[in-house]
């Protein structure tokens, strides 16, 4: 396993650049805490015992255990075997010295007697303290004590240890064990790789690292077994079999992958370490201090100014409780859903961890506190002193089994906390809003440093040390809060002391709906739990009349293993980066096709050549595990037999018969949906079994089952990771070394409605498949003086495109009724579905932006960022919901004191009543205000600039980075930042706006380089236009402007210059705003709207010019354009993107529309004197004005709005004028209980207000979380797997183009005209 083999090249190069000094980690000085437990030295000779035999006679078995029995009197299993077949001794196992008896029985275990007699037997740990000796319940938060620990007390404790496993297990078991040590749920590579390729640190996606140790506890490279060790086949590699994994370098060797910039004071020193970010040098000497005015915070080991810069993902990695611990650790057994061991143990020996029958069934009953029910008299009998109550840790029994509950395997697959097995049961992260009254204390808190590194050891939310779930009591009872709660239920498991919230049937208004579809009242009490209904329901039953929507599966009582079987756990002996290559089970194994009945030969990448035979799987009481029978009627049927609940079984849903209309199982909209055959050019359509296999647009070969019977999906709409510099922390891989800091893990926004599809991974064919949005970073960092040197910065991908990352993905919520219909994926015929097919198609709804701490604001005479969130976590938007019961005094102090406005002004005590500034230290609230020459039209920030058009000052670009550094006393910068000097501004003659192909963060030129240097990323290039901000000048026309310069990390070429200016034939006279659709642009003139293609951007090209009256601004959505100008809003058909048709029954007659924002259903228009116009556009043919509002005459100057969500609530931002800036909530639990919608209907409250200096008449639209590609096809967002990737146009239009470029639109309801039956020909 730890054997090494010499890289290829660029990877070797990669290693030796990112890891030399690793070397001193790994080999050399181990920094231990001056405070750690010291190991104690032990001689072992007496309790060694050699490797288990194969074979022995019972007596030779029985004579290893002769001194164990004498105290322990009774076992569960007394070879942790329920079969007696199984020849083994205490000590083949665990070791110790089994001569030591006890010369009569006593229960007395606190007997010096007993005790002396005991440590002579057993086998004494180095670190006694770690291990709280003598109990044997497994320590909390243990980590990397498994590491510094012996590998005899590893042995002793925990036989089936990886590190040890072979002398235990090895002698029966070898090819599993190395299997398994291989195995992803062993390295954790996708986690580690995915971060690293999606964040910009590592530029392999082929992942290349992951986690592994020796039987010493030192990290280890994995290889492959092949003939040479560490190479696979080609068919092998197809499949995505990788050769090797490496140990993933520690944080402080690995060179940032971001570019941000941070103002480094003074320093000379070049082998140096500092305080606040813990970084030792080459040598592990001790700091060096500099004289003052000098201090030591320049550099690093790692190159010019990274002194303050850190790989934020690789900390988080190594420090965070997040993607932590792997089957190499014991679980943390702190927490409801934390209990477990390492190893093989780890799943095949069972804890108690969820109470909910579903999720564990048999061992349901055995509680979610990690509490056993052996017989063993030595540790039934345990009491935590401390509690009095029953002591935790411990496994239910002394046995393996193979009946390993769900509630078991969501111990380690936690991670993301919205995916996989969270949806799976039917659950996504709570977002800290729904049923805040009962989660949040009434009076605000104020932790301590110590407390808030006590909760963030266990829990790595920011947010928790301030919420009630901070204490273990109340977290372990939030279940038990269902019965009060308005607005969600809580799952019983609290992995990483997460709170799980359930995801409810709702239509796309956000309504609750029953099994029929028909709306449940959210004062209905009934909602939760029907009558007689008790606090859990068993297998096959839903509770309440809303419908929790687990997966079917789930709620039929199957777990996990009764799918995933032995192979899928423990690996097939190959090594694999990614899940979906690692599985070898598909669901036509089990369900069949729609020609064949199922073969049960598994079919996926990690399969055998042929396939396993589920057909002779059975289960421990000797039953098959799947049994085919012929019914009274003649029909085939399959059974499938639970493998944890022997009472279970299950009729399975065979697809060929649901298609067979001869079937009583017959059901038509699955049959329409299989056997749909492929549009004509006349737009028909017809389905059935008639329709050739080679004609079917649905086949398994173009789509992923899931597509259609996947419920729903989670998408991850942002999470922040604050490093905070001085926070004195352990590690949690390798030995566990401390060094001073540490970053928080917070979720933003977790939705459940955003339901995507692209291109599956190569290995799966690149199939249609769903995609999700499975991480989208912003980074902040602070340093020892707490000054926040950068903040909410969205890192770079390797491939360029920004880190804002989607995969394909199977959720595992396959239902039977609510699944995918047709309007989900193809126009509908009743033209309400605009919004659905743009968030389909990831072109993105604006509903899930992301706005952070600053509302950035244009004005008449500059631009401002003005404050409007919290720092701390949960980061609430100022006077919302979320900070009256998160922040109670603090938005007291806003309404009541600061009357809402948001205004420069200092929260907070120097002193708190311990002398101390921990609690409620002063937080500095500015509003930070930059001139500029002429009006500011337009501004968009991106990453680290705010890219500006200002009039008769042209075009700029100003470094914000420093924005919230209190330290820095520019933080909007301008001029000159080093000798040479820069020049990010363009002179125009008059620049009214101005856009940018993306918000998110990219790299054009790292792209390039991916794409020629290491093809085997399978990445995409950008489209042209990425390079470029464009620019409308109301007399020069169209500028484009190079950006891309920004991007490469180089300071010295920030220089701008026009690439290109046009205004042929002066069409362009009077461009006042630009909406950029990826190669078109769509701009505003004098004239009215001219429609530019610029797939060259060099030479533009005039495509259509259509009259307007006074035209003001445009936006876009999916087939639909929106125009403002002097009569109100007007509609264009933009389905041939180049050419807009008019749709008079579009228009809405508005006195004054400015600037329009499209969020899902609803048209957010700036209206001036009529304040903030919202039109519903579900039916963009048929809009209705939802409301006018200007809270009272209070805003009635309005000239620009964006929308952004945060946490679970919804908000605009509007430009009012001389009014100056307004914040508005749009929803929240209390003012719309159909929060969770889709698109829920607005209920705005003035939460928030700003002054101006002079009139704000723009805003900067927040970060993208929801688009991956343009609506030409080019890919901005970077996608998880190799050769996954977004749709291109031609690829978009198949779903609602016929051949000839004609729309065409579908009903959910399946028309049986269109029937075609099998020909007689072809039975």
């Amino acid at each position: 396993m730890a054997r090494l083999i010499a890289p290829p090249s660029r990877l070797r190069f990669w290693l030796l650049a990112l890891g030399l000094l690793a070397l001193t980690l790994f080999f050399g000085v181990r920094t231990l805490a001056s405070d750690a437990e010291k190991p104690i030295k032990r001689n072992y000779a007496a309790v060694f015992a050699p490797p288990a035999p194969e074979t022995q006679t019972k007596e030779e078995a029985a004579a290893k255990s002769a001194g164990c029995i004498t105290c322990h009197t009774a076992s569960d299993a007394w070879t942790m075997h329920r079969t007696e077949a199984v020849m083994l001794g205490c000590t083949d196992c665990h070791g110790g010295n089994a001569n030591i008896r006890l010369p009569s029985p006593s229960s007395d275990f606190d007997n010096p007697a007993y005790v002396a007699l005991r440590d002579k037997a057993h086998v004494l740990p180095r670190y006694p303290k770690s291990w709280h000796w003598p109990s044997s319940a497994n320590p909390q938060r243990s980590y990397t004590l498994l590491n510094r620990e012996s590998p005899e007390f590893v042995r002793f404790v925990n036989p089936s240890d990886y590190r040890v496993v072979r002398d235990s297990c090895g002698a029966c078991h070898i090819r599993t064990i190395e299997a398994a040590e291989r195995s992803l749920m062993a390295s954790g590579a996708m986690l580690w790789g995915g971060a690293g390729y999606n964040n910009g640190i590592v530029p392999f996606k082929n992942y290349v690292v992951g986690e592994a140790y020796t039987r010493a506890g030192e990290p280890a490279k994995i290889v492959s077994p092949g003939n040479p060790s560490g190479t696979v086949t080609a068919e092998q590699k197809a499949r995505g079999a990788l050769p090797a994994l490496y140990p993933l370098p520690t944080w402080q060797t690995v060179m940032p992958g971001d570019i941000f910039r941070v103002f480094e004071r003074g320093g000379r020193n070049v082998n140096t370490q500092f305080a606040e970010v813990g970084l030792p040098n080459s040598l592990g000497s001790i700091q060096r201090f500099e004289e003052p005015g000098r201090p030591d915070l320049k550099q690093s080991n790692r190159g010019p100014g990274t002194g303050l810069r850190v790989a934020i993902p690789v900390l988080n990695i190594h420090k965070t409780r997040l993607n932590d611990p792997f089957m190499w650790y014991a679980g943390t057994n702190d927490q409801p859903g934390d209990y477990r061991h390492s190893g093989c143990a780890g799943c095949h020996v069972v804890y108690a961890n969820d109470r909910e029958p579903r999720h564990s069934l048999i061992w349901a009953k055995y509680g979610r506190d990690g509490q056993t029910a052996t017989v063993d008299p030595t540790i039934a009998a345990k009491v935590d002193h401390a509690t009095g109550q029953k002591e935790k840790g411990h496994p239910v029994e002394h046995a393996f089994t193979r009946a390993i509950p769900t509630a078991q395997c969501m111990n380690c697959h936690m991670h993301q906390p919205n995916i996989f097995l969270n949806s799976f049961l039917g659950y996504t992260m709570w977002d800290y809003e729904s049923d805040a009254p009962h989660m949040w204390p009434a009076k605000q808190k104020y932790p301590t440093a110590a407390e808030v590194r006590a909760t963030n050891d266990r829990n790595p939310e920011g947010a928790a040390a301030r919420g009630k779930w901070a204490d273990l009591e109340f977290l372990r009872n939030v279940y038990d809060l269902n019965p009060e709660l308005k607005d969600t239920q809580f799952a019983d498991y609290h992995g990483h002391g997460w709170n799980f919230r359930a995801i409810l049937k709702r239509d796309r208004e956000g309504n609750l709906l029953d099994a029929e579809g028909k709306i449940v009242a959210p004062d209905d009490p009934e909602k939760w739990r029907k009558a007689g209904e008790g606090k859990f329901v068993e297998p096959g039953a839903n509770p309440g009349k809303t419908v929790h929507m687990m997966d079917i599966h789930a709620e039929k009582g199957l777990q996990c293993a009764d799918c995933h079987f032995g192979q899928d756990s423990h690996g097939n002996g190959l090594i694999y980066g990614e899940v979906a290559n690692a599985i070898e089970i598909g669901c036509k194994d089990c369900h069949g096709t729609v020609d064949q009945y199922p073969t049960l030969l598994t079919s996926g990448p990690a399969a055998p050549p042929n396939g396993t035979n589920l057909g002779l799987l059975r289960n421990p009481d000797g039953k098959r595990r799947f049994e085919w029978f012929i019914d009274a009627d003649g029909n085939r049927v399959l059974i499938q037999r639970s493998i944890v609940d022997p009472k279970l079984e299950w009729r399975v849903s065979l697809v060929k018969d649901s298609v067979d209309r001869n079937s009583s199982r017959f059901n038509a909209k699955a049959a329409r949906a299989k056997l749909m055959g492929t549009i004509s050019d006349a737009g028909a359509v017809n389905w059935g079994p008639g329709v050739p296999k080679e004609n079917r647009a649905h086949g398994d070969d173009k789509m992923a089952c899931f597509t259609c019977h996947l419920s729903w999906t989670t998408s991850c709409g942002g999470c922040h990771l604050p490093i905070e510099a001085n926070w004195k922390t352990s590690t949690h891989k390798y030995e566990g070394e401390e060094t001073r800091n540490f970053a928080t893990y917070n979720p933003q926004v977790a939705r459940d409605e955003m339901f995507q599809l692209g291109r599956h991974q190569t290995t799966k064919g690149n199939i249609i498949a769903p995609v999700r949005s499975t991480s989208a970073l912003v980074l902040s960092s602070t340093n020892v003086n707490r000054e926040r040197i950068y903040i909410q910065q969205p890192p770079i991908s390797s491939a360029g495109y920004s880190s804002q990352a989607f995969a394909p993905h199977f959720p595992h919520t396959v239902r039977t009724t609510e699944t995918k219909t047709c309007t989900a994926c193809h126009l509908s015929a009743n033209d309400d579905n605009n919004a659905i097919m743009s968030q389909l198609l990831l072109l993105g709804t604006n509903f899930v932006n992301f706005v952070g701490l600053n509302a950035w604001t244009g004005l008449e005479s500059g631009f401002e960022a003005v404050r409007v969130t919290e720092w701390e976590e949960p980061q609430a938007v100022i006077g919302s919901y979320l900070q009256k019961y998160a922040y109670p005094d603090f938005y007291r102090l806003h309404v009541e004191r600061n009357r809402r406005e948001l205004k420069e002004w200092t929260r907070g005590a120097t002193f708190d009543k311990h002398l101390s500034g921990e609690t409620d230290h002063n937080e500095l609230f500015r509003n930070v205000v930059q001139g500029t020459k002429d009006r500011v039209g337009c501004l968009q920030l991106r990453g680290e600039y705010m890219f500006v058009a200002e009039g008769k000052g042209g075009f700029r670009a100003y470094d914000v980075a420093s924005i919230a550094n209190k330290g820095f006393s520019e933080p909007i910068v301008s001029a000159p930042f080093s000798p040479i000097g820069q020049d990010m501004h363009v002179s125009t003659t008059n620049a009214t706006c101005m856009a940018l192909p993306t918000n998110q963060n990219i790299s054009v030129k790292r792209n390039d380089h991916i794409v020629k240097h290491i093809p085997e990323n399978q990445e995409q290039a950008f489209r042209p236009i990425y390079r470029y901000a464009v620019i409308t000048d109301s007399v020069e026309g169209l500028i484009l402007v190079d950006i891309d310069t920004l991007s490469d990390g180089e300071i010295r070429n920030n220089f701008f210059k026009r690439a290109v200016s046009w205004n042929a034939g002066n069409i362009l006279a009077g461009a006042r705003h630009i909406t950029l659709a990826g190669d078109i642009a769509y701009v505003t003139t004098k004239a009215g709207l001219a429609v530019i293609d610029l797939a060259d951007p060099l030479h533009p090209k005039l495509t259509a010019s259509l009259s307007l009256n006074d035209a003001r601004a445009s936006a876009i959505q999916f087939r639909f354009l929106w125009v403002s100008d002097a009569e109100g809003l007007k509609l264009f058909d933009v389905t041939d993107l180049r050419h807009p048709m008019p749709q008079p029954n579009g228009s809405v007659a508005l006195a004054n529309a400015q600037r329009i924002y499209l969020a899902r259903t609803f048209a957010y228009v700036a209206g001036k004197q009529e304040g903030l116009v919202i039109v519903n556009i579900t039916h963009p043919l048929a809009p209705a004005i939802y409301a006018k509002e200007t809270f009272g005459e209070k805003m009635t100057d309005v000239e620009d709005v964006i929308i952004g969500s945060t946490n679970a609530s919804l908000f605009a931002y509007v430009a009012d004028g001389r009014n100056g800036l307004k914040v508005i909530q749009l929803t929240s639990p209390e003012s719309q209980p159909n929060f969770y919608g889709f698109s829920p209907a607005p209920k705005p409250e003035l939460i928030a207000w700003a002054q101006t200096p002079s009139p704000a008449v723009a805003l900067s639209k927040g970060l993208d979380r929801d688009r991956g590609v343009d609506e030409t096809g080019g890919q901005m967002a970077i996608f998880g797997r190799l050769g996954s990737r977004p749709f291109t146009r031609s690829e978009m239009e198949r779903l609602f183009l016929t051949p000839k470029g004609v729309p065409f639109k579908v009903l959910d309801t399946p028309d049986m005209r269109e029937y075609v039956p099998l020909r007689l020909s072809d039975r």
